[in-house]
């Protein structure tokens, strides 16, 4: 195995686990209580999917340049971040609806915590970005 392949495998682990431990931060910030749970919640900031996504996109655009393969990953992770935040919005319709014929807020609040707002998006892809740099980098 090439040494490149591994620094890949090791940046992708991190774009994947360092936005998960952010929003344990943010969560604890806002709640002002702790709890490792936060670490598995959907959704929140940074986005973790569109982090991996582009860190595996710039991390083979940096290996291979240019190539088909790494437009074929571009491709893939734009149907990622699409989804990531295509799924917010959705998920947003269905709540107003829901609010309008159900009096249960407790369930509804979960809802919120669905999929990704544009910048949660965008900062997972430029922390996706820079891991994979400054992980090949090294």
């Amino acid at each position: 195995m090439d040494y490149n392949f591994y620094q890949i495998i090791f940046g992708l682990f991190l774009a994947m686990f360092l936005p998960q431990t952010i929003k344990i931060i943010v969560e604890t910030i806002k709640k002002k209580r702790f709890s490792f749970s936060y670490f598995f919640l959907d959704g929140g900031m940074p986005s973790s999917h569109s982090s991996f996504v582009s860190a595996l996109t710039m991390g083979i655009f940096l290996t291979q340049g240019l190539a088909p393969i790494t437009l074929v990953t571009l491709a893939i992770s734009a149907v990622f971040i699409r989804d990531a935040y295509g799924l917010r919005m959705e998920v947003g319709k269905q709540k107003k609806v829901l609010e309008r014929l159900s009096p249960i807020e407790a369930e509804i609040e979960n809802l919120k915590r669905q999929g990704h707002t544009a910048l949660q998006v965008i900062a997972g892809i430029l922390f996706g970005f820079l891991i994979m740099w400054l992980t090949l980098s090294l």
